[in-house]
């Protein structure tokens, strides 16, 4: 299946050749998006690093297929681009009412051609379903095509044929944008409750300007305007979003748990109402040690050491009886790699079923943005440090808790 992580690879994604920085923690994910939902994907994509690689000239990233079909890309200001994304979804969602009430009239109308009124009322019926909506719609258009001069009802359907099959509105960012400079908007339209998606690429910094610090930047953290290490904690934008109680939120890291990935991003589009997916992005202005090319192995790592979460929260389970978060973790390396030689139980599936191995001293010391800190200033490094630790621990803690 499409949803499975053989079944998603073997899609042709809807980027390439994107020029980002080798190692680059962002574009997997976007590319896992575009193989997910490329064919009906609308993005809206805050300035920054992922606008900056997604928009390259002369060539550009995104792609179509053979049919010409592929993402809708726009971008526009950094600061507003979760209303930018939310105007497009209500531009659609007006746009496919006038349609459902176009479907809806010629299937009323005794002038309409008697064959035609099947596939009018299949489509009506699967309007909201991504794949039955894109079936129903092209056996549609093709039997009202060459009958298009014979009304003009059915010449005004065909021309906003491009409405029929559901698409899907994603607006998408780093962590200057969602945390930052963009936060208002962003709890703005998700406190909505329209069914707008959102992809948080978390690389804990502003990477495009060169490594400055946000509101996502972790404690103890050497990032430029705090070169001696950031002494707050990082802001949980995953929690606060949870308090809301009817926004999906998930927290993601590719390299941690494939399979989670995927169920994320899937859950999220699918879900009725607004949702938020963060995914942890290993950045250049890391330092990681062995190189970016390793980010994938640092994905794992993060979470493996208890230093970033994943999680699930889905408020449809509430309307089940069950509990809406689910915690996820990580699947170990073919080695085990990052886990010190720990023991970690494994499920038969081969998910890891042991708690976060809470090592994040040993994490830290494999990137720069950390360990210039001991050379900067020791004293202070011995200081945040174990408070970095204390931070993820009581994250963990309190996820246990909801």
């Amino acid at each position: 299946p499409a949803e499975s992580i053989n079944g998603s690879q073997l899609r042709t994604p809807y980027l390439e050749f994107s020029g980002a920085c080798a190692g680059c923690g962002e574009t997997p994910y976007v590319k896992l998006l575009t193989q997910l939902f490329g064919k009906r994907l609308l993005i809206a994509n805050a300035t920054g690093c992922s606008s900056i690689w997604g928009a390259n000239f002369p060539s550009n990233a995104y792609c179509t297929d053979r049919n010409g079909h592929g993402p809708a890309w726009g971008n526009s200001l950094f600061e507003d681009n979760a209303e930018y994304g939310f105007g497009m979804l209500v531009s659609i969602q007006q746009r496919r009412a006038r349609v459902a009430d176009m479907v809806k009239d010629l299937i009323e109308s005794p002038s309409t051609m008697p064959y035609l009124k099947e596939p009018l009322q299949a489509w009506l019926t699967s309007k909201d379903d991504p794949e039955l909506s894109a079936s129903t719609a092209s056996q549609l258009i093709t039997m009202l095509s060459p009958v298009r001069d014979a009304s003009p009802k059915y010449a005004e359907l065909l021309e906003a044929a491009d409405m029929l099959a559901k698409k899907s509105v994603w607006a998408i960012g780093g962590d200057g944008w969602a945390y930052d400079i963009g936060f208002g908007g962003l709890d703005h339209v998700l406190a909505s409750g329209e069914p707008i998606k959102m992809l948080i690429m978390d690389t804990e910094c502003y990477s495009n300007t060169g490594g400055q610090t946000s509101k996502a930047t972790p404690r103890a953290c050497v990032a430029k305007y705090s070169p001696t290490g950031k002494s707050t904690p990082k802001k949980n934008l995953g929690r606060m979003m949870m308090t809301y109680g009817n926004v999906y939120v998930a927290s993601i890291s590719l390299g941690a748990n494939y399979q989670q990935a995927i169920d994320a991003l899937v859950e999220a589009e699918r879900y009725h109402g607004p949702a938020i997916v963060i995914a942890y992005c290993p950045c250049i202005n890391h330092g990681i040690r062995p190189g970016l090319g390793h980010s994938i192995i640092e994905e794992r790592r993060a979470v493996e050491s208890g230093y970033w979460p994943l999680y699930r929260f889905n408020p449809e389970a509430y309307e089940r009886g069950e509990e809406p978060l689910t915690i996820d973790h990580a699947i170990p390396g073919p080695d085990n790699s990052g886990t010190n030689g720990s023991d970690t139980e494994t499920t038969s599936a081969g998910y890891s079923s042991s708690e976060p191995l809470n090592y994040v001293a040993q994490y830290i010391h494999e990137e720069d943005r950390y360990i210039d800190l001991n050379m900067i200033a020791p004293e202070r490094a011995n200081t945040l440090q174990p408070k970095l630790q204390k931070d993820c621990d009581r994250e963990n803690d309190a996820l246990k808790k909801i």
